[in-house]
């Protein structure tokens, strides 16, 4: 950990990203974490305050933000949702341009039928559809990437998505819980 970050300074500026963070950062009180990954997350943590100072940013990329979010560790958080339907169809379009499809497929019809698939997913689909179409040694259709979408569920859940919303509605300072109609406690403005 510590090499990387000195490899970072010295080729300052530079950006250090990091999938699935709360894996490496994970909460500190639990009783499985041991005696190493203590002091691997105490390295990590050392290292990263103040880094920027030095010109090396740390970007970071997970499923679970609370596990980051207290202040002080990361500046900024920024929520992801699921690509939307533009996104859905470039995507396929990008997954499908060197594979053998067939002529005329309307991707917008394939992005209207994965709202809240991720990126992964539709990846998925793309991979799955390709293999049924060789192992029927045909070229991938229509109907081959439909059956593909309804075999497969969006990894992420709506239960989920609406976590991460809640989430994203605290970091914006929002409160999607609260009800106007209670009267304010506190100090009057």
């Amino acid at each position: 950990i510590k090499n990387l970050f000195d490899e970072a300074r010295q080729n300052a500026p530079s950006i250090i990203f990091i999938d699935e963070l709360d894996a490496l950062v994970p909460n500190r009180d639990s009783s499985s974490l041991n005696h190493m990954n203590s002091s691997a997350v105490n390295e990590f943590l050392a290292q990263m305050n103040n880094s920027g100072d030095d010109g090396v940013f740390i970007v970071g990329a997970t499923n679970r933000p609370n596990a980051i979010l207290r202040a002080g560790r990361l500046d900024k958080h920024i929520y992801l949702p699921p690509p939307d339907f533009d996104a859905r169809k470039l995507m396929f379009e990008l997954l499908m341009k060197n594979r053998p499809v067939e002529i005329g497929l309307r991707f917008e019809e394939f992005a209207d039928l994965t709202e809240n698939f991720v990126s992964s997913d539709i990846k998925l689909i793309s991979d799955e559809a390709a293999r049924k179409a060789l192992k029927n040694k045909s070229r991938i259709t229509k109907e081959i990437i439909l059956e593909t979408i309804k075999t497969l569920k969006p990894s992420v859940s709506m239960l989920e998505i609406s976590k991460y919303l809640e989430i994203k509605a605290q970091m914006d300072g929002e409160d999607r819980n609260s009800n106007s109609d209670r009267p304010a406690i506190g100090f009057k403005k």
